[in-house]
């Protein structure tokens, strides 16, 4: 059995090395943040999932994310990882604190042979060789623990009263030591320190050549699990994960499985991407987390063939914009157009350029919520204003005074008994709760405010006595019973607003917010991307029309490119 473990965490070791070899994406093994900071654990318990786990391997990964074997393995199929303190235990949980129903304990102080040892085998050898002894992997090698006490007088009663035949010392507990029991039970199968300069990590097992599977909180991963402990505390849960798996538990949280498969891939090209270049968590030891503050990653439970299927075709498809990898940037829908980067976030995003969507409306009945409406009375108005640092005292009046390109909210004022207070890009939605930033306040729905003359020289509010030349060339004056104005600008066609239309100002004690959309409105449209699906677009054009000028590569692509991001 021993012989066959080995053989297993080798291939799977070799499996973990093995990248598609043509790309140079920096993170193709992943490290996911599961539990880490307020959340990080004291005890943390793993579980072979039926039929596709038998057992797991100990180890580390290395700098270059390479899992190393230490050579223990256990056929174990419930194990857990706990900090080096004392635990108590009680109808098989276990405790920090005693409980008053505790029937055992793991002892944190324990006897330790002088001798280091070279290998696991030879430690495990001499391990056997006392009642209650295991293996520790520590900073200068592997050692041999013997005994298991909860306090300092218990473990040197111990050493005064030890006859073994080698020499031994008293350890303590550590701020950066983990141990590996067999869960719910006082049975410890591996311990394991290096001063936080290398973390624990836990390859499970497979025996019958299928990908491994395990259960972590109710939810079910691929991959292997990375426990830091490197300042004291609680142990952070990490699972280490190639990006096509961590994709597969990625896109049905985000885009659903019941999407056509060509926006499904898509999505699977987006979340690819985006995870491939994210490095905001690295302070905290990992890549992403598994949450929308990167993108939702729950693991394998809601996949299924089609979503897979999605991932298979698309493997190892990245989106570039001049030879880099191109932030992917994606949300629910956009109300009828995307919006410039810089529009939103202040930053310049040369290929995510606002829009007009097309494809959304026809599928808008589907949309859930794609229309809204959100209120607020004149108080509730004031109090939400000032508990985001805008103090005007009594809002009178909110007026949008600037539009984009494509007719979505730019800058909203607010006008208050104490003075009036301008906000701009996504703090138009944010600041007001909103679901997007396509929106107008009230019962009409100008799509501009203001707009330029003369170039950009004359800045008019109202369009009613504006002359206009048609194509034919004849000269004529709007006036303020004209019907609708149209212009054509860089986005396309956009209504003017005419001065016979509902002023977008509201002198109320209530306001309305009328809007449709969910989202930051910058890149791809999930529901646009279905849309275009089912009109019979690929993934490839559905990227394309979302996001401007990216190339879109695979595996066999002839090119060099840069992917530092």
């Amino acid at each position: 059995m021993r012989r066959t473990l080995r053989l297993v965490i080798l291939c799977l070791a070799l499996c973990a090395t093995v990248g598609t070899g043509a790309r140079a994406i920096e993170n193709d093994m992943l490290k996911v943040g599961i539990k880490y900071g307020s959340n990080a654990m004291f005890s943390a318990n793993l579980q072979n999932y039926d039929g596709a786990g038998c057992g797991y391997a100990m180890g580390y990964y290395d700098s270059g994310r390479v899992f190393v074997p230490l050579g223990m393995a256990t056929t174990e199929t419930k194990i857990s990882v706990t900090v080096d303190d004392n635990v108590f235990i009680a109808g098989g949980v276990y405790y920090k604190d005693m409980p008053a129903n505790y029937s055992e304990y793991i002892g944190a102080y324990h006897l330790q042979l002088l001798r280091r040892f070279d290998d696991y085998d030879s430690a495990a050898a001499a391990a056997a060789e006392y009642d209650g002894g295991f293996v520790a992997w520590l900073t200068d090698g592997f050692a041999v623990r013997i005994g298991q006490y909860r306090t300092p007088e218990g473990v040197e009663r111990a050493m005064n009263g030890w006859s073994g035949s080698e020499s031994a010392q008293i350890v303590s507990p550590s701020k950066t030591g983990v141990m590996v029991t067999v869960t719910g039970t006082d049975r410890i199968l591996f311990y394991f320190d290096c001063g936080g300069l290398r973390s624990l990590s836990i390859l499970p097992l497979s025996m019958d050549g299928e990908k491994p599977i395990t259960w972590f909180r109710g939810y079910r991963y691929y991959g292997s699990f990375e426990y830091q402990r490197v300042t004291g505390g609680n142990i952070s849960v990490i699972n280490v994960v190639n990006i096509e798996d961590y994709t597969k538990g990625s896109v049905p949280y985000e885009i659903g499985g019941d999407k056509p498969i060509e926006a499904i891939k898509a999505q699977a090209v987006c979340a690819r991407t985006y995870a491939a270049l994210q490095t905001r968590h690295r302070s905290q030891g990992f890549d992403v987390c598994t949450t929308d503050d990167c993108q939702v990653y729950q693991g394998v439970a809601a996949s299924n063939e089609t979503t897979d299927r999605a991932v298979d075709e698309t493997a190892g498809v990245y989106m570039y914009y001049n030879g880099k990898l191109a932030e992917a940037f994606y949300y629910s829908s956009n109300g009828g157009a995307s919006e410039d980067a810089v529009n939103v976030w202040g930053g310049v995003v040369p290929y995510c350029k606002g829009k007009l969507d097309p494809y959304e409306e026809t599928i808008a009945s589907r949309i859930p919520k794609y229309n809204w409406t959100v209120t607020y009375t004149q108080s509730e108005l004031t109090k939400r204003l000032q508990s985001k640092g805008v103090n005007i005292g009594t809002v009178k009046s909110v007026y949008v005074s600037e539009y984009t390109d494509v007719g979505n909210v730019l800058a909203l004022t607010f006008v208050g008994t104490n003075g009036s207070k301008t906000i701009r890009r996504e703090s138009c939605r944010t600041m007001l709760g909103l679901r997007s930033m396509r929106f107008h306040i009230g019962d009409s729905a100008p799509t501009a405010s203001s707009f330029y003359a003369n170039g950009k020289e004359t800045v008019l509010s109202e369009i009613s006595g504006v002359y206009t030349i048609s194509g034919s060339g004849t000269v004529s004056q709007i006036t303020s019973g004209a019907s609708d104005t149209w212009v054509i600008n860089s986005s396309g066609t956009q209504k003017l607003h005419n001065g016979s239309e509902p002023s977008q100002t509201q002198v109320t004690d209530t306001f309305v917010f009328n809007g449709s959309g969910w989202g930051h409105n910058v890149g791809m449209s999930q529901w646009g991307a279905s849309a275009m699906a089912e009109l019979g677009y690929d993934y490839r054009a559905i990227l394309e029309f979302y996001y401007t000028g990216i190339t879109i590569e695979g595996p066999d692509m002839t090119s060099d490119f840069d992917t530092e991001g």
